[in-house]
């Protein structure tokens, strides 16, 4: 059988031991916040036909029926996505036109 001061200090050491578990746990929940709002609540409008609307969020991209890209803006507005556009990477030579006006050279760039 067990002596009562023994089974006095394993149940002090028990209570012990939950505590420091306890005050060990508690600073990183209280140390949680919350990231913001998932929903921006900022919506980009895009008519796709008679009084019908398509709604964007920011970032997202859209084409128009002419064939140009646009990116919804944080602030509700298009903007056009000039990451879509190709760039050529050489200038062809018989493409280039200079001309001289008063010492000062221009490049024209014909399509």
């Amino acid at each position: 059988m067990i002596q009562p001061r023994r089974r006095a200090r394993t149940l002090a050491m028990a209570v012990c031991a939950a505590a420091i578990s306890v005050l060990s746990v508690s600073p990183v929940i209280v140390n949680a916040q919350d990231n913001g709002p998932t929903d921006p609540g900022v919506r980009c409008a895009a008519k796709v036909g008679p009084g019908q609307y398509e709604f964007y969020l920011p970032g997202e991209r859209a084409t128009d029926v002419n064939g140009n890209k646009w990116v919804c803006g944080a602030d509700g507005q298009w903007f056009r996505d000039y990451s879509a556009l190709i760039k050529s990477p050489t200038i062809n030579q018989q493409s280039v036109r200079a001309t001289t006006f008063s010492g000062t050279t221009t490049a024209v760039f014909a399509k």
